[in-house]
């Protein structure tokens, strides 16, 4: 007897078989089924806060939970409230119906309301504008998919119970799931940790062979607590006047995101790789430099980025002093900024070969001096071995001819000429968020520097804003992840605004009050002391206190986990 057979002989009994978990008909088991598929699907949409912010804190369940704990449970109350209604309309509608129950379909009829509700919050969750949108990897599919599994069974569990133990609740039980969301993403985060684990390892070992590979490649290694991206991209486009250079783009400064650019690039068409290392943990920049292995080292300056994360200024510090260890032990060169009173100390610890790098002291052969502003950048003279040379850059701030220098002192051991040199500075445009100036048709001066996270660059930034004539207005959320230290940077910032700014914008909740405090310190008048809930709405203020010719900086934006 063959299988056609079979089923035919056996298939006036399928339906008098049992359904299976304990349904009453194959009917219903069906239904739930797909009520559960297309809840699996909802439920991926209205995770998306979730899911996003997971991404925003470098998959890390401690900078997750934090984002919830800040944010007062509102994004999780939000769920709440949805499932309340959700299960009160499905529960309604069922007690309303139980006459017509012996319609199957009637008890289906409460899920219109889940479905309402559902789309709803999907469409005012998605009309809140992103800086950085979910960006669908590889691992976050992976993870999407693992979640709306849980969803699914999930679903399928509390329907099953509801159907045995509550029969009246029925298919109301399915409205409990929104409230689980949170629980959900974190679930599925640690199900899929270990593949994740096990993948990076091979990912980040392959490129690391693929590096140790290349035997005549020249490779840098750039760390610090702020400047490390804008000292790249000058390094980058100074060296490119002689060298072959590839660099890490944007902040791929993580070892996946390192290991992406050398498996995506042919080594064997550059001479020199400029790799960008960040770090918010002890022992990152160490794991960095057994990947790269870099003969060369920079460190830009240090701050107190990231010491939320760190725990103290030391364990920073000796964090971004890992890339001068690795140096020590392979005979290569590290740069420190001088400029900097915690890289000179790094720079005392420091066995390795090593130059300090001071841009404006007149006793060293290599400085910088005559500075001056307009709106295409900076111009400046640099001194070298007596010799004055007279160059424009365009890049806005002391701080940035303090990275040029930096970065010149790199060149020269690399067997640029100062004509070399010359020529890469004068082609120099600032990296993106990073004191550009953007055009505005003419009307105001916009200085973006909405990637500045720290003190020092807020000083550096005002101090140019402080050069240029008319009305000056601030936009700015404050700084954020600077653990204990926060509260009083930001009043810091505050007066420092308060000196240099006519105007300022404080851009949503998270560092208001501290703000606020440090501009009524320095006396700064309450009518010029104005409140946005966004971005947006901080620019729509502008046409109300500015006028073409005046200037506005935009300092730091905060990311999308931040309120």
């Amino acid at each position: 007897m063959n299988f056609s057979q079979l089923l035919l002989e056996n298939s006036s009994n399928l339906a008098d078989m049992p359904a299976p978990f304990g349904f009453d008909t194959w009917l219903t088991f069906w239904l739930v089924m797909a009520i559960a598929v297309t809840n699996a699907i909802l439920m991926a949409f209205v995770g998306y806060k979730f899911l996003h912010v997971l991404q925003l804190s470098s998959y890390k369940m401690k900078g997750y939970f934090k984002w919830i704990k800040d944010n007062k449970g509102n994004e999780w109350g939000r769920l709440v409230v949805l499932s309340f209604l959700s299960c009160a309309a499905l529960l309604i509608t069922n007690v309303l119906l139980e006459d017509f129950f012996v319609y199957k379909i009637m008890t289906y009829l409460g899920l219109v309301f889940y479905l309402i509700f559902c789309i709803v919050y999907i469409v005012n969750q998605y009309s809140v504008k992103q800086k950085v949108p979910l960006r669908y990897t590889k691992r976050m599919t992976r993870l999407v998919v693992v979640y709306s599994a849980l969803v699914f069974v999930l679903t399928v569990v509390i329907l099953n119970i509801s159907f045995l133990y509550i029969p009246y609740f029925k298919h109301g039980a399915v409205g409990l799931i929104p409230m689980f969301v949170p629980l959900l993403v974190c679930l599925a985060y640690y199900i899929t940790l270990p593949f994740e684990i096990l993948h990076n390892k091979k990912f980040v070992k392959k490129a690391t062979a693929k590096l140790d590979a290349d035997k005549n490649l020249i490779k840098i290694g750039i760390t610090g607590s702020y400047a490390k991206t804008s000292v790249k991209n000058i390094l980058s486009t100074m060296l490119s006047v002689k060298y072959k250079v590839l660099q890490t783009p944007q902040s791929f400064n993580t070892p996946l995101g390192i290991s992406k650019t050398v498996l995506e690039n042919s080594l064997e068409s550059y001479q020199i790789f400029i790799a960008e290392m960040g770090a918010r943990y002890v022992g990152d920049i160490k794991e960095l430099c057994n990947i790269v292995k870099p003969n060369i080292g920079i460190i830009t300056g240090l701050g107190n980025q990231h010491l939320l994360t760190f725990g103290s200024e030391d364990a920073l510090v000796n964090t971004k002093g890992e890339l001068a260890d690795y140096i020590s032990q392979t005979n290569g060169k590290m740069f420190f900024n001088g400029d900097c009173e915690k890289c000179n100390v790094l720079f005392d610890k420091c066995t390795a070969e090593k130059e300090l790098c001071t841009s404006f002291d007149s006793s060293k052969n290599l400085y910088a001096r005559k500075i001056s502003y307009d709106n295409r950048g900076v111009s400046f003279e640099i001194v070298y071995n007596g010799k004055t040379y007279k160059t424009h850059a365009g890049l806005l701030g002391r701080h940035n001819v303090s990275n040029i220098i930096l970065c010149v002192s790199v060149c020269l051991s690399l067997g640029l000429t100062i004509e070399e040199i010359l020529k890469g500075i004068e082609i120099l445009v600032p990296s993106p968020h990073r004191m550009a100036l953007v055009p505005s048709n003419g009307s105001l001066v916009i200085i973006d520097d909405a990637y500045n996270g720290s003190v020092e660059g807020s000083k550096a930034a005002l101090e140019v804003l402080a050069n240029y004539d008319g009305t000056k207005v601030v936009i700015t959320p404050g700084l954020v992840e600077l653990g204990k230290e926060q509260v009083e940077s930001n009043k810091q910032l505050g007066k420092m605004i308060a000196e240099t700014a006519d105007f300022v914008i404080i851009n949503g909740t998270t560092n208001y009050e501290s703000l606020l405090a440090g501009l009524k310190e320095a006396n700064m008048s309450e009518d010029r002391i104005l409140r946005a809930g966004s971005l947006g709405q901080a620019t729509s203020l502008l046409s109300e206190i500015t006028k073409p010719g005046d200037v506005v900086l935009f300092e730091n934006d905060l990311p999308d986990n931040y309120n």
